[in-house]
């Protein structure tokens, strides 16, 4: 795929259709790299939608941060907008290609799927951990060891990840509350809330504008606030008084999962580790309860 001669800078008078006019009005504004970027992309559009950043940037030969800046050069906000409109790109071709009666050829990643994801997975936890600083996950553990309450928020997939987080201190002894979904605003359920709380949220693109809410609900109210999210400029982080960032880079559309999953069980552990006392006697206190009632079967 070759394009055409470099014209000058969009400005916006023809209406852009889709990625490949993208590309094509911005390709003057591209760097070389960016240029390897933008072909590799037109000439694997059914893939494109399976890979991560970091497999992009593996295949190209480009940065993981080039990647980012290539789709915020011809115009979308991140990797995860040029995913969704890849998706009608390829939806449209799979439409023709099926009104012309040719079978449609399944997308081949080219690897075994399975070892991929688990591959994506370590590279997210390793970037996690090369990135967050000690002290500020030590800190951030000791604001929620000494908070009478933590409640937990998210939308998405981080309501999943926020369910978690109150799952696992729970079980260790602290006091937390998952905030339901259920509710007309999810503010509602602060009304109770005091400023020697915690408000622990969980933001990951595409950003929520509830999280933004429950942080400045919590901040208003003067209690702490503590955010998960992706990046260091996600909007949660300027709202949230503690910020730990962790690499969330999947292969579709959903923010991978294990590096959240490491981080809450590192800071339940480094909480337990430190107050051994408190932890013991709720996981005593938990795996009395279960027998007691029979919900557990002996081996």
């Amino acid at each position: 795929m070759k394009f055409k001669k470099s014209k000058p800078a969009y400005t916006g008078l023809k209406p852009v259709v889709n990625l490949r006019d993208r590309i094509q009005q911005h390709v003057g504004e591209l760097s070389p790299q960016q240029r390897v970027i933008a072909e590799f992309v037109l000439e694997h559009l059914q893939e494109i939608p399976f890979l991560s950043v970091p497999e992009m940037a593996e295949r190209t030969g480009a940065s993981e941060a080039t990647v980012v800046r290539f789709c915020q050069r011809i115009g979308y906000t991140g990797y995860s907008d040029l995913k969704m409109a890849l998706v009608d790109v390829v939806r449209e071709d799979m439409r023709t290609t099926g009104a012309g009666g040719a079978a449609s050829t399944p997308v081949d990643i080219g690897k075994d799927v399975f070892a991929a994801m688990a591959k994506l997975e370590q590279h997210n936890i390793e970037r996690t951990l090369e990135s967050i600083d000690r002290s500020a996950f030590r800190a951030v553990a000791a604001t929620l060891f000494k908070a009478d309450h933590v409640f937990t928020f998210g939308l998405g997939i981080s309501a999943y990840l926020a369910d978690l987080a109150a799952y696992l201190f729970t079980e260790h002894g602290l006091r937390s509350t998952c905030l339901a979904t259920r509710y007309t605003s999810p503010r509602e359920q602060l009304v109770t809330l005091r400023p020697t709380d915690v408000v622990l949220a969980f933001s990951f693109s595409p950003y929520s504008r509830q999280t933004l809410e429950v942080l400045e609900e919590a901040t208003a109210r003067g209690a702490n606030t503590i955010v998960v999210t992706d990046l260091t400029t996600a909007p949660a982080v300027g709202l949230a008084r503690q910020a730990l960032v962790v690499s969330s880079h999947g292969m579709t559309f959903t923010n991978a999962t294990a590096a959240v999953s490491v981080l809450l069980n590192a800071l339940v552990v480094e909480i337990a580790s430190r107050h051994r006392g408190e932890s013991v006697e709720a996981l005593s206190r938990i795996n009395s309860i279960l027998r007691e009632k029979s919900y557990l079967v002996d081996e």
